[in-house]
């Protein structure tokens, strides 16, 4: 079969797009099995899908909409896949957790659930050989007028999901710099979290399982990347580096053997290491890592069922600015009925850290968590039933709608100041003292204004009006920034 899996434009990014691993994954996946792939990544492409529809005349076409901001460019590319007759499969994390509105658009045929290679494959081979669907695990589809949502599929060892094959997509087009590298990709070295929080979709999505992959899988990728394209840096994509501090002493020395000269960076616990640890991490490259603070509450900590230990993790942070490893901590604000207090208690706490990065996020309802379900069973928050209604809501890098008891103002003033600061703050790059922020910034507004479509210059645009707000409620409110302690 030839397969056409196109990567959805978001229609709004802070961030340039990161290289789609999951689409090149199941690409590699599908081409390994003897069918015929193409990916079209719509973030870093131009070009109209009708032309790659008939230049390549696609049986199937696959839609990654990872996010909501997805949602509408994915429906827009189904509408025009689907007057060609040509059947229509969604996949992603946003996608998976509600795969029955995505159906009822009336514009996909089915939703690959979780992980989309081995669902994928034994969607084609159904198709081709005209077995029962409801035999696909991790499938869901329309029947009859009926959705139908097949069971889970377990998880997979990740030793039968294949090393990517990084040759369908220009790597080239993704490079972003970073603390010590020009040239940085995301690479991925296990799935999955063992943490419960409640605000996240990982416990419904990854059922709180950690799996690794094989070390000489995703060694072989960053090989193949350094020596073939120049890569000089790796995020790390996991949700969370290691489990336990056996495994990350493991992860570290078999970079150190591989002889692989690249840096590289990860998100992590903030309260799982010790100052041996992270030198370690260090000597095998490691120079800048992100940790999920997400509140300077005790009892909010509690409440969120992170239970981090604050005490350690301000330890972790200082022993990182010993050692010479950037970090970014990211906290939340506006979680349903934090009082003005709490947010207090959490900026103080912020303030007290030596973290280089402070990245807030407003809080917003995601799908399937425990706090989006109890505000739900509270009917402070009326269940979306459709794909436009779920558009509406904003959530983590937009304020949208205020559960808390803290007025939008404040709200709006404390995340612009934290924002202005990472914007003018200089950070080590290559020994010297860089804005970082600044660098990234305008690179990436030379790589959208280089596609030169129209969808580019409205990103532009969207992006310089969110600059003026923040420096708007970052500078123009002396009151509340004295209030909450903020110079």
């Amino acid at each position: 079969m030839k397969v056409l899996l196109i990567n959805a434009e978001a229609f709004h990014v802070k961030h340039k797009a990161a290289i789609p691993l999951g689409l090149l994954s199941i690409a590699t996946y599908l081409t390994n099995n003897g069918h015929e792939v193409k990916i079209f990544d719509r973030t870093v492409e131009s070009g109209s899908i009708k032309k790659h529809l008939i230049s390549f005349l696609p049986d199937i076409v696959g839609i990654a909409a990872p996010s909501f901001k997805c949602f509408p460019d994915a429906i827009k590319i189904s509408k025009i896949v689907k007057d060609d007759n040509i059947p229509v499969v969604w996949g992603g994390p946003i996608t998976t957790l509600l795969p029955d509105i995505v159906l009822k658009s009336g514009f996909v045929d089915y939703v690959v659930m979780g992980e989309g290679e081995i669902t994928f494959l034994d969607l084609i081979n159904s198709i081709i050989y005209k077995t029962p669907l409801h035999s696909v695990d991790g499938l869901a589809y329309i029947e009859n007028g009926e959705i139908i949502i097949n069971r889970d599929r377990d998880f997979a060892d990740l030793s039968q999901l294949p090393v990517i094959d990084f040759s369908f997509v220009d790597p080239k087009k993704y490079f972003v710099s970073n603390v010590g590298c020009e040239k940085m990709l995301h690479i991925y070295s296990s799935k999955g979290c063992f943490c419960q929080c409640t605000y996240c979709y990982n416990p419904y999505f990854s059922k709180c399982v950690w799996r690794p992959r094989p070390s000489e899988y995703y060694l072989s990728e960053i090989k193949y990347l350094v020596e073939t394209c120049g890569m000089d840096g790796v995020c790390f994509a996991d949700d969370l580096l290691s489990p336990n501090e056996k495994y990350l002493i493991e992860f570290c020395n078999n970079i150190i053997k591989s002889g692989i000269k690249f840096v590289w960076g990860c998100e992590f616990r903030a309260d799982m290491c010790t100052k041996e640890d992270l030198q370690l991490m260090f000597d095998s490259g490691c120079r800048w890592i992100y940790f999920g603070i997400e509140s300077g509450s005790e009892e909010r900590q509690k409440l969120i069922k992170k239970r981090l230990n604050l005490i350690k993790a301000k330890e972790t942070i200082c022993f990182c600015k010993e050692i010479g490893i950037v970090t970014s901590t990211s906290f939340i604000i506006s979680y349903p009925d934090e009082t003005e207090e709490e947010l207090m208690e959490s900026v103080r706490y912020l303030k007290g850290l030596q973290s280089d990065i402070i990245l807030p996020s407003f809080y917003g309802p995601i799908p399937k968590s425990e706090i989006y379900n109890s505000l739900i069973d509270g009917k402070r928050l009326t269940e979306p039933k459709s794909y436009k209604e779920w558009e509406k809501i904003k959530m983590m890098d937009l304020f949208g709608k205020n559960y808390s008891k803290v007025p939008d103002k404040e709200l709006k003033v404390v995340s612009a100041h934290f924002y202005l600061a990472n914007f003018l703050k200089k950070y080590p790059d290559n020994e010297n003292q860089s804005r970082v922020y600044v660098k990234k910034a305008f690179k990436q507004i030379f790589d959208i204004l280089r596609r030169g479509t129209l969808s580019s210059l409205h990103l532009i645009i969207l992006s310089a009006k969110e600059f003026s707000e923040v420096v708007f409620y970052a500078t123009m409110f002396p009151k509340i920034r004295k209030k909450y302690g903020l110079k």
